[in-house]
């Protein structure tokens, strides 16, 4: 490995969430009695998403719960998002695009509740930012994440976002190192490739979901949000240092 290898897997090393830590384990089992209390008899499962089943965690990130609703469940996914917020209403919830925010153990948990298709993994949500629905399979965009072998890369990007105050969701930053790189055993290389591909063509690349190509995932993003995380890489990639960049 060469000095810059070394330095930025150490960077990497240092933010990573361990694999030891058994706290977002711990916490799905201790919610459990609180979701059932909630939409028991029709949650069907409470598993662990996001950043940690993909191994893309870092020690700062929040807990995504993904709450699997039987298909006959009644009522509007807008209204079963208000009801999970009023059971919740004592850990300090907070809407977010797809998820109820709490706070329960000094931790940040992301609630996403979604009702299954019948006969099918797929899943709908409701987008709060959008007031409508989508159609996904979460255990696929897991899959797809996973089995990239950039966890590294993608890590590094999250720590890099998080330096420069970026807003860049998460799923779609682990779409772009997917759609800009493929595994290179030099990360410095790789990471610099990554930051080109967000200096260039990110602003006006189109990033559907994998598990739903209808669900186009750069769309998170306004064009300006766009515009400053590729201005942002251009910045980095003119670093005279490592240091200057993470």
């Amino acid at each position: 490995m060469t000095p810059a290898d070394l330095y930025l897997q150490a960077v990497i090393n240092r933010h990573r969430a361990s694999d030891d830590d058994n706290t977002p384990h711990r916490i799905r089992r201790q919610l459990i009695p609180l979701l059932r209390s909630w939409a028991c008899p029709n949650l069907e499962s409470v598993t662990l998403s996001g950043s940690i089943p993909k191994g893309t965690a870092l020690r700062t990130s929040d807990v995504d719960l993904f709450l699997s609703l039987k298909p006959e469940t009644l009522g509007p996914l807008s209204e079963i998002h208000t009801s999970l917020a009023a059971h919740f209403r004592d850990y300090l919830p907070r809407p977010r695009n797809v998820s109820l925010r709490i706070q329960f153990q000094n931790r940040s948990i992301d609630l996403v509740p979604a009702r299954r298709r019948p006969n099918s993994t797929t899943h709908t949500l409701w987008q709060q930012r959008h007031h409508t629905w989508l159609r996904t399979d979460i255990e696929e965009q897991i899959r797809h994440v996973r089995n990239s072998g950039l966890q590294n890369e993608i890590q590094a990007l999250k720590i890099w976002r998080k330096r420069n105050t970026l807003r860049f969701p998460s799923f779609l930053l682990e779409l772009t190192a997917i759609r800009a790189l493929k595994p290179n055993p030099s990360i410095s290389q790789s990471f610099l490739s990554l930051l080109h591909f967000l200096a260039t063509d990110f602003p006006t690349a189109t990033l559907p979901d994998p598990a739903n190509s209808n669900n186009i995932v750069s769309a998170l993003l306004t064009q300006e949000e766009k515009q400053r995380i590729a201005t942002t890489a251009e910045m980095s990639l003119r670093a005279s240092s490592w240091p200057e960049i993470l």
